[in-house]
């Protein structure tokens, strides 16, 4: 018996010995045969297989060191077989028929500052539901979480407001399952719509973006849903001081037909938490709001449905649908005659069909149908005892719709083509209207639309230690008979087994943008409105963008330094006016964005902690505004740092962050209400220390636990964040002549935040 468990023990032993070996390889298109033959010297293996199965097929390795498990999962990617094992040290080779079609793409970093965000040679990928808590954030909330990557600012501190290497927010595509958003926040932008805890995976680009992705000149967020048909019901609920969620998955037909339920609501309109009074009191500022409660409220609620359906192995059909609302119902006593009464309502709905099929081994055929509405409907009110009122409207609504079909075809030698074909259509429109009990006068009315046709076309090699990546996108905007011709290529270069440098650029283009309105409206976060390009006042953006860096790792040392150039034309002023005819104040321009982005960190077991720094120059240019100089843009912040440490201990784990950046830039303006220089003088610096504090309980039966709690602003530090201009219209010669006024907006004070959750 005594020798028989030693001998059990030895097995297991070779075994885990032979999986955790690492020999060193480089193949370039070498044959399988021998690479097998290779691999089962290195690691006292073998493998059997039809001569005639395996004969046909080549391996490209980039040289460094593999696990066998790490060769047998590259030869399954490069190729049309499986690999299976039989024992300890026996593997067959067999054809697989069904495999799914593996992207070529690379994992650089496993665990880009927190387990659950990966990143590979083309974009990021972060799974919210496996994020390990990130400093001040509750919940993983998406927008949030990207704020902490290198490159991403919020300067308002708000969610949705983010910043892109110079970019503006309507500059970003945000993707849900396909569905177009156009308003991804709550509370004002202050949190995401999108509920981080639906079993969700998101795609952030912030260069090399692949061709088959058009419509906006910065970021790109594509966040995906689940398809797989759960085995059995899961549920997934939680609260937090702002709102309660919950999430199911239903298996209805097995491995066959699945549903996924979302939906999240908010508390505020019954419980004023500390963590609303916060964000209460950082939103209206300067604005007459105050004392939520029955009567006042703001709500919101965001839901999602998901139907899957397999009907084999090759057919995946998946229907999603969407709804996210805001809703704000506010009044207050002027004079003792006079009730204010503002309403507003945001919406954003939306629905996608997706298509996957495929045809062999080598051929998948994606095709989506979506449709997205953003609707924005205001109204300010002044009643007066004597059955007289004075009213503004403002309402902005866009329609969007399309069909995409994009086909993947796996080519010999570890390389991939994909291309397609899109169609999308653009209905934009917005009403200004004043009115009282005798008259209607529409102070601005605009409607437009646009059908845009695209081609694109993508190519991926792997070649030894190089990954080359070319691509070239067509669109033709049919309304205004406009084409924009955008090549991409990613060049990425695996110079040792720690140092990699890649390479990058791209053209893309833009034809919709929100823009500034300054009428009588108190909700100053919610002063921009959606256009749609006319060529004329509103042209075409166009955006081109240069990138190289480096990324090295060793000894659970991670360094990656990333610089960039991006330059973009079609942009309008800031000083947008549409109220009145004679107002003329609207200024094309270009400007340029050079920044580098840096990221150190070190991890162990058990902890891990990171630096990042962003260096960044960003600068608009108007003929027509500051004698055609050159000025700072809103974006530039010239310095942003960070410095975060998480650290675990068994099932409880704590991170904390400091976060420091420069000052924005702002105009001043002199005695009369005129703008005297452009974004000349700078705000206060900025910082903040935020921490979070998560505890997991697993119970017998597989129920989980976790609750959880977090500080933004921990020392409570009041500073100054933004200073804009107001435009003023008290007379008839202001529509013509503008005047301006200034206000002053402060960071968000401490505010904590808990929240519990429950799965099984």
């Amino acid at each position: 018996m005594k020798k028989i468990m030693i001998l059990g023990f030895f097995l297991c032993w070779m075994s885990w010995s032979w999986s955790q070996k690492k020999e060193s390889f480089n193949y370039t298109d070498t044959p399988l045969t021998q690479v097998l033959s290779d691999i089962e010297k290195a690691f006292a293996v073998k493998y059997s297989y039809i001569d005639s199965l395996v004969v046909s097929h080549r391996v490209t390795l980039v040289k460094k060191h593999y696990t066998l498990a790490e060769i047998n999962t590259e030869i399954e990617q490069q190729s049309t077989l499986e690999v299976i094992q039989i024992n300890e040290r026996f593997y067959s080779i067999n054809q697989s028929e069904t495999r799914e079609i593996i992207p070529l793409k690379e994992v650089l970093v496993e665990e880009f500052l927190a387990k659950g965000i990966r990143k590979t040679n083309p974009y990021y990928v972060i799974s919210p539901q496996k994020v390990q808590t990130l400093p001040g954030i509750t919940d993983a909330d998406i927008l949030q979480s990207l704020q902490q990557l290198p490159g991403v600012k919020s300067p308002n501190e708000t969610a949705t407001g983010l910043y892109i290497r110079g970019g503006t927010a309507d500059q970003n595509l945000i993707l849900m399952d396909g569905i177009r958003l156009y308003h991804p926040g709550h509370l004002f932008g202050m949190i995401s719509s999108i509920n981080p805890n639906i079993e969700q995976t998101v795609y952030y680009y912030n260069k090399g973006v692949s061709s088959k992705f058009g419509e906006r000149v910065s970021g790109i967020i594509d966040i995906q849903s689940t398809a797989a048909v759960a085995d059995k019901v899961k549920t997934n609920a939680g609260i937090n001081a702002l709102n309660a969620d919950a999430y199911v998955q239903i298996p209805l037909v097995k491995e066959k037909l699945g549903l996924q339920l979302s939906g999240r609501k908010s508390i505020t309109e019954w419980w004023q938490s500390p963590t609303f009074t916060q964000l209460e009191d950082k939103v209206f500022q300067n604005t007459n709001f105050s004392d939520f409660g029955s009567d006042n409220q703001f709500r919101f609620h965001d839901y999602s449905a998901k139907l899957n359906f397999k009907p084999s192995d090759k057919t995946l059909i998946s229907v999603s649908g969407l709804v996210i609302q805001n809703n704000l119902d506010y009044q207050n006593v002027i004079e003792t005659d006079s009730i204010s009464n503002q309403k507003m309502t945001i919406e954003n709905y939306g629905f996608s069909v997706h298509w996957i099929q495929k045809y062999s081994p080598k051929l998948t055929q994606k095709t989506n149908i979506f449709y997205s509405l953003y609707s924005f409907d205001y109204l300010k009110k002044q009643a007066y005892q004597t059955h007289k009122f004075e009213a503004f409207k403002k309402l902005n609504r866009v329609v969007d719709s399309g069909v995409e079909m994009n086909f993947a075809y796996q080519m010999a030698n570890a390389s991939e083509l994909e291309f397609g074909y899109q169609v999308f259509g653009n209905d934009i429109s917005h009403l200004f209207n004043s009115y009282n009990q005798d008259l209607g006068i529409v102070l601005s009315l605009k409607h437009l639309y646009n059908i845009t046709h695209a081609g694109f076309v993508q190519y991926k090699k792997n070649k030894g230690s190089w990954h080359f990546q070319p691509g070239l996108r067509y669109n033709f905007y049919s309304q205004m008979n406009v084409s924009s011709f955008e090549p991409r290529f990613l060049l990425q270069k695996n110079i040792a087994e720690p140092l990699i440098w890649q390479a990058s650029y791209e053209r893309r283009s833009q034809v919709l943008s929100q823009v500034r309105e300054d009428a009588a409206n108190d909700l100053s976060l919610e002063n921009y409105v959606w256009v749609l390009s006319d060529n004329s006042e509103y042209p075409v953006q166009k955006s081109n963008q240069f990138s190289s860096g480096f990324i090295f790792k060793k000894n659970n040392w991670l360094l990656d330094i990333d610089a960039y150039y991006k330059n973009i034309t079609g942009i309008t002023s800031f000083t947008l006016g549409f109220l009145g005819q004679n107002d003329n104040n609207i200024h094309r321009g270009k400007g340029f964005t050079k920044g580098v982005d840096v990221l150190l960190q070190k991890s162990a077991a058990t902890w891990r902690t990171w630096i990042t720094y962003t260096y960044q120059d960003s600068q608009n240019r108007f003929q027509t505004l500051n004698n055609g100089a050159y000025f700072s843009s809103n974006a530039d912040i010239k310095h942003h740092f960070t410095l975060a440490f998480n650290k675990k201990w068994s099932r409880f784990l704590f991170t904390a962050g400091w976060f420091w950046h420069s000052g924005k830039p702002f105009s001043s303006i002199d005695g009369n209400g005129e703008i005297s220089a452009y974004n000349a003088k700078r705000l206060p610096d900025y910082h903040r220390l935020d921490v979070s504090a998560v505890y997991q309980l697993q119970t017998v039966k597989g129920t989980h636990f976790k609750i959880g709690v977090s500080v933004y602003n921990l020392y409570n530090r009041n500073v100054l964040i933004s200073k804009e201009l107001e435009r003023q219209y008290a007379n008839l010669s202001d529509f013509s002549n503008p005047r301006y006024a200034e206000r002053e907006f402060y960071s968000l004070g401490i505010m904590p935040n808990v929240f519990f959750r429950v799965s099984f």
